[in-house]
């Protein structure tokens, strides 16, 4: 039977997965980015080579995802302890909403040189608001169980 038990463990199996990924990527970046540099046909304001703004985006973006995939870390570490609507938590959706906003704004720069690159830009940028909205309920609940708290 599945429960919040292996729930939160396949949640820690697939962030380690994603961690281990983003590591090999770091490998893999002026690869793609000289793939992606034959195979786009797309036009931006600038023209010209692609490459180094490609290689640039996306090892400023890996840093915003490995910020985020460390938020997570903590996060489900909290959770595994039991410690849910604590103010750490908050910290660590506030963190995940920002690394996701601004890597959707590296996103954005990059539509100078191709208009595809709205693609991420929204996507990051959605799912840094989807995260703010999170954060914004954890703080809410986090206030509501310290009220909780104090009443007798």
């Amino acid at each position: 039977m599945w429960d919040s038990t292996r729930s939160l463990k396949l949640s820690r199996i697939l962030v380690t997965a994603f961690s281990v990924m983003i590591f090999m990527m770091t490998f893999f970046v002026p690869f793609f980015a000289e793939w992606y540099e034959e195979a786009s046909q797309g036009m931006g304001l600038i023209g010209g080579s692609v490459i180094i703004p490609t290689i640039i985006c996306l090892y400023i973006s890996e840093g915003f995802a490995v910020w985020a995939i460390v938020s997570l870390h903590i996060l489900l570490h909290n959770i595994s302890r039991e410690q849910v609507f604590i103010e750490q938590n908050t910290r660590c959706l506030r963190s995940i909403s920002w690394a996701c906003m601004l890597a959707g704004g590296a996103f954005a720069v990059m539509m100078l040189w191709r208009y595809l690159f709205i693609l991420p830009a929204l996507a990051a940028l959605m799912l840094g608001l989807i995260m703010r909205v999170l954060k914004n309920v954890f703080e809410q609940a986090v206030e509501i169980k310290s009220e909780n708290d104090f009443t007798i």
